[in-house]
């Protein structure tokens, strides 16, 4: 049976040091990508945001718009049962 030597014992501490360095390193970049999918996924947040903003000042445009169309409509409908009764 070989006995364990300091030398043994340096390169195991040595290869434990350089395999938690690269893991080190790794989980930087995994923190680095998971930061840059926060800030993605906020800004599809806020745009999404923005664009429901838009359609509810659109439905509220064409409401208006449909009030008025319904309201001309009227009216050209009246004036004319109007002229053809003269």
């Amino acid at each position: 049976m070989s006995t364990v030597t300091d030398n043994d014992l340096r390169e195991l501490k040595d290869l434990i040091t350089q395999l938690s360095d690269r893991m080190e390193t790794r989980f930087n970049q995994v923190d680095r990508k998971i930061e840059k999918l926060t800030e993605d996924i906020n800004e599809v947040k806020v745009e999404t945001a923005t664009i429901k903003s838009d359609v509810n000042g659109l439905g509220k445009r064409l409401d208006n718009l449909e009030f008025t169309n319904r309201g001309i409509f009227i009216i050209v409908i009246s004036g004319l049962l109007l002229a053809t009764n003269y």
